[in-house]
């Protein structure tokens, strides 16, 4: 991974992803970047959920996603994370909608989408989540 420099416009290399996969989606929230979900080198999405620490320059295994899938959308609401549709390992497109508390270090489903959906984008307004 790598992030560029907007002072010298050089590129910076990152610690590596551990979990080596396309098709991932990321997310920043609280000064860290969380890797969600993704397809390995077989096309086959996964249940792969990790953290970044730009302090550290480290990456941390975080608790799987229950449902494997590749090209959700996602967004942060406070101290959760969303993370919406997909594709499954079936390779169709899902309803599933999961929630990942950070503080608590748990995922609890939520209400299903009534059409199933991949490759969309999503964005928080206001005030939720944030207590």
């Amino acid at each position: 991974m790598e992030v560029p420099n907007v002072k010298d416009f050089q590129w910076k290399r990152l610690a590596p992803l551990p979990s080596r996969r396309v098709y991932c989606s990321l997310l920043e929230t609280g000064g860290q970047v969380y890797a969600i979900g993704g397809c390995d080198d077989n096309g086959v999405p996964v249940d792969c959920f990790e953290v970044y620490s730009p302090e550290a320059d480290q990456w941390t295994d975080l608790r799987p996603l229950p449902t494997a899938r590749a090209g959700v959308a996602v967004t942060a609401l406070g101290k959760r994370i969303m993370v919406i549709g997909g594709v499954g390992t079936s390779q169709l497109p899902l309803k599933v909608v999961e929630m990942y508390n950070i503080d608590e270090g748990k995922w609890k489903k939520r209400s299903m989408l009534r059409e199933a959906a991949m490759g969309i984008s999503v964005t928080a307004k206001g005030e939720w989540g944030q207590g």
